[in-house]
């Protein structure tokens, strides 16, 4: 089977074919046409700039973020206008991620990304649209259908893990995100899309 050009091994389509194949969605799936989505650097920049700062690419954003936080920035409502300010519309990778389960029931989504365009593109692939789920209230990762925007979705900003606080309570003191993950990688085949070696999410324990 082809997907955007690549040609997946048959322990891909067992796993799609037993249900039993999750999609790991990053930021390279909303970076296409017609959104162009930025990655995570450059939001960063933007929330910068509108509290009069210069974000330095050498420190981790998220703690960058956090100092932000605690100096009375508001950065998670200006982190999610500033993603805002795309025309948000789904890419064809989307749509074609999705075409891989046969009905909305079937669907295993789980995103990194803020944007609601799985649920968008579901709009038109599906009759119904499939279950969704907003950090930090996710389902058993070991038994759970949909699209799980693990770091929370612009449309509830203070949600949306972007400091170095709010990774520190999603995978290591509170552990919620933790806990989905490894449920979800001993339970399912995971295809990860979008993503690469040095993003956040890479470097926090799982």
């Amino acid at each position: 089977m082809k997907i955007a050009n690549i040609e997946f091994p048959e322990p891909f389509l067992s796993a799609l074919r037993d249900q039993e194949l999750v999609v790991f969605a990053g930021a390279g799936v909303s970076m296409g046409e017609p959104t162009k989505l930025p990655g995570f650097t450059s939001p960063v920049k933007k929330v910068a700039a509108a509290t009069g700062k210069t974000y330095d690419e050498k420190e981790a954003p998220e703690r960058f973020l956090g100092k932000l936080e605690q100096r009375g920035a508001k950065v998670h409502q200006i982190a999610a206008e500033v993603l805002l300010e795309h025309g948000l519309e789904p890419t064809n990778l989307h749509r074609d991620l999705l075409k891989l389960y046969k009905d909305s029931r079937q669907v295993r989504v789980v995103t990194t990304n803020f944007d609601t365009l799985f649920e968008q593109a579901a709009k038109t692939a599906f009759d119904s649209t499939p279950e969704v789920y907003r950090a930090p209230a996710l389902p058993l990762g070991r038994k759970f259908e949909g699209i799980v925007h693990i770091h929370g979705a612009i449309d509830y900003p203070k949600r949306m893990v972007l400091t170095e606080a709010d990774f520190g309570r999603a995978y290591l003191t509170e552990g919620w995100a933790r806990r989905f993950l490894v449920d979800v990688f001993r339970s399912f085949a995971v295809l990860f899309v979008g993503y690469s070696h040095d993003d956040v999410i890479m470097n926090y324990p799982g």
